[in-house]
């Protein structure tokens, strides 16, 4: 399918592509690697009046670290990523999820930023033009219902990335550049929860690094993943998590998110309570398992049925724990 008519921009300076944020605002679509950008635009899902291109900002390459963190550049791909010493050993959730999200070609294209900011997904809203014309309006497109959830007034896609269920378990922050000014925000902070507008991200903002707090003493993390085709599906269900021990061996913290069950990550906020203090054992990873579980949204708006994605939803938050824990007996 042949791709709609746009302006192309391709800025060399990160001060240059704030500019045209703040010119174009909604009327211009950032494309990095272009893994969902370009199929977005050849399903007329978008019609921007621009296209930036910043594959070419030399200020959001590579990886970096100090004593107290991890630098990743938006643009880093997520090759680089999963092959990287620092990232396998600091941060191993994170390398598993890139190494996991598409096939090799994917994986050599795609950009951690266009992982983290890609849209939620719906079988009623990923079509071709042709398919949507015969489809009823969704409440993402505008529509008053939601066709997933009949009768609902809420949007019920849901967000398939692989990196930021991994980063959030990490407790990774953002940095968001725009004309004139920056912020920093937990990578939390950058999701609604709203399916029409899953990003709270403002429309001359440019993400241009992930940061990722190094954790005293022995941690460990792990992310796993159902999809249907193992190397090249969305996660249609996906858990991390992240665990860090004191000198005997107590957990002193702990993080565990799920993904692909809803508009945005989720973080399993009682799970820190339940582990806190404990040495860590397979019981506690059914605990916690079961806790996701009740958290996880399961609608019939994906390949496979809502229940069973929920089901598995559990199982892999068991097995994220669990590897986590098997990761700990031998981490640094």
């Amino acid at each position: 399918m042949r791709l709609p008519s746009f302006q192309y921009l391709e800025p060399t300076q990160v001060d240059e592509a704030v500019s045209i944020l703040a010119d174009f605002g909604d009327r211009v679509k950032i494309c990095a690697g272009g893994t969902e950008v370009i199929n977005h635009l050849r399903r007329r899902l978008i019609r921007p009046a621009a296209v930036m291109n910043i594959r070419k900002l030399p200020d959001l390459e590579g990886l970096s670290e100090t004593t107290q963190e991890i630098v990743i550049g938006a643009n880093t791909t997520l090759k680089e990523i999963s092959r990287s010493k620092l990232i396998n050993r600091e941060a191993q959730a994170v390398a598993e999820a890139a190494g996991q999200t598409a096939s090799p070609t994917i994986i050599a294209m795609a950009t951690i930023g266009g992982n983290i900011l890609q849209n939620t997904r719906c079988l009623n809203y990923n079509q071709s033009g042709i398919v949507l014309q015969g489809l009823p309006v969704c409440h993402k497109r505008g529509g008053a219902d939601c066709l997933a959830v009949p009768g609902s007034r809420r949007c019920f896609s849901v967000y398939q990335g692989d990196l930021a269920p991994a980063l959030m378990a990490l407790r990774a922050q953002c940095v968001l550049v725009k004309k004139g000014a920056a912020r920093t925000v937990p990578l939390t902070g950058l999701f609604t929860g709203d399916g029409t507008k899953p990003l709270a991200l403002e429309e001359d903002e440019l993400l241009t690094r992930i940061v990722i707090p190094k954790t005293e003493g022995r941690q460990a993390s792990a992310y796993r993943k159902f999809r249907v085709r193992g190397s090249v599906d969305f996660p249609l269900a996906s858990a991390a998590a992240f665990l860090s021990v004191t000198a005997d061996f107590l957990l002193a913290d702990s993080c565990v998110v799920i993904g692909a069950s809803g508009p945005a990550p989720r973080v399993v906020e009682s799970a820190e309570a339940l582990l806190k203090g404990k040495t860590p054992g397979a019981a506690d990873a059914a605990i916690v398992a079961k806790k996701a579980f009740d958290l996880s949204e399961g609608v019939d708006n994906l390949t496979l049925p809502g229940d069973y994605r929920r089901k598995m939803v559990r199982v892999l938050t068991q097995r994220a724990v669990q590897a986590a824990l098997e990761n700990l007996k031998g981490g640094r």
